[in-house]
């Protein structure tokens, strides 16, 4: 058997997942990201990796049925979320039918994984977002299981972590529900734990308690921050130089850039995001605390989503409104990222010299700098600027 090419592969898992012979498993490829190898000498040949494989067999997809901007009622849950705090309220509904979530959280070395809950507590480490790529490990088999046995499972990740369970499973369930977001893409592994050694100087990695989209000194936005030695800092996403790599889609999956998963027939039973520029739409809400975007894909979704509201402020919205500021493509035209021209070289050197070297010789572009100056000048000095003409 031939497994999806690299350039196709998300790194899902259910191949390996599937596999009766334990013929496959995974090691990191030059890019860090988990790549899927057969042992000849156990393959059998049966094919069932090629029948899960989302990027051979893409699963069944959902039309969008409605759209809503959505915020968490309860405040303190609200701060801890990345924006409105729709997850928090579903994961909950689960729960009280005794069921359990599966969600990503940081490990103990600020690796990005998928592990499950079935308390309040347990899903707290799953709230915030973690732009990188995540690893699903043996979740599949295990949530089948409990699907067998009638437990209910919200599963929340990855669009194409959600396709490989989906294929997985090979059939539907009425006690699953699937979760996923607006995803701008995965970065490597490998260069988020490079850049996390040039922050972490004298502290261990699990002590940094790094937060992507931290609210508490600006309100919602992109502020990320983590404990140094003697306090915690905060930086724009203009100032980190991994958001800022992020943003330019420098170390993505090669699967990224060309995802299938962003247009309007939709793998999960929901999606949610941020609801960037809500600010023109509705007025009924604190921007400043986070607004989610959701879309109801399913009459699964749509019931889950009606038991949850009761801790939800709802609104009904436009979902070309939402596609406007997300990762969400409604036309029939497929779109694919620019691979950046230096990715294979920012990759060399980042192995062989780490990341400030990458980050300097790659990332410090005119656009960058442009930024940076505009997000660290106060704000009365760009009034007298602007008069002058400095824009």
């Amino acid at each position: 058997m031939e497994l999806a090419k690299a350039y196709d592969c998300t790194g899902c898992g259910a191949c390996e997942q599937k596999c009766p012979q334990k013929a496959i498993f995974f090691a990191d490829d030059h890019e860090g990201f988990p790549t899927p190898h057969i042992q000849k000498e156990k393959c059998i040949e049966c094919g069932l990796c090629n029948k899960v494989c989302p990027a051979i067999n893409m699963p069944k997809t959902n039309p969008i049925k409605e759209a809503y901007a959505v915020q968490l009622l309860d405040k303190s849950a609200l701060r801890e979320s990345t924006s409105g705090g729709v997850f928090s309220a579903l994961a909950k509904e689960i729960l009280s039918r005794g069921g359990v979530v599966y969600g990503c959280i940081w490990s103990k070395d600020c690796k990005a994984v998928v592990c499950s809950a079935d308390t309040e507590k347990g899903i707290k480490p799953m709230h915030g977002s973690k732009y990188v790529w995540s690893w699903a490990g043996d979740t599949f088999p295990e949530i089948k299981n409990c699907l067998e046995r009638g437990t209910s499972v919200l599963f929340s990740g990855l669009p194409c972590q959600a396709a490989g369970l989906r294929n997985f499973l090979g059939k539907e369930y009425d006690n699953l529900f699937i979760l996923s977001f607006f995803c701008g893409g995965a970065p490597s592994p490998l260069a988020f734990h490079k850049y996390l050694r040039t922050i972490a100087k004298n502290i261990p990695l699990s002590h940094l308690d790094f937060k992507f989209r931290d609210k508490t000194k600006e309100g919602v936005g992109i502020h990320i921050s983590y404990n140094t030695k003697y306090k915690r800092k905060y930086e724009s996403y203009v100032a980190n130089s991994y958001f800022y790599s992020y943003a330019q889609k420098t170390c993505h999956r090669l699967s990224c850039y060309h995802c299938q998963y962003r247009y309007k027939d939709r793998i999960e039973d929901i999606t949610m995001g941020d609801y960037w520029g809500i600010e023109k739409y509705h007025s009924e809400f604190d921007v400043n605390d986070g607004v989610s975007a959701v879309l109801i894909n399913s009459n699964k979704g749509q019931s889950l989503f009606k038991a949850a509201s009761k801790d939800l402020k709802v609104s009904v919205t436009d979902i070309n409104n939402i596609a406007r500021g997300n990762n969400l493509t409604l036309g029939e035209t497929r779109v694919e990222f620019n691979i950046p021209e230096f990715r294979e070289e920012f990759f060399r050197t980042l192995k062989e010299y780490g990341w400030r070297t990458a980050d300097r010789k790659y990332l410090w572009d005119m656009e960058r700098t442009r930024l940076w100056v505009r997000s660290v000048i106060p704000k009365n000095i760009k009034r007298v600027l602007k008069k002058l003409g400095f824009h």
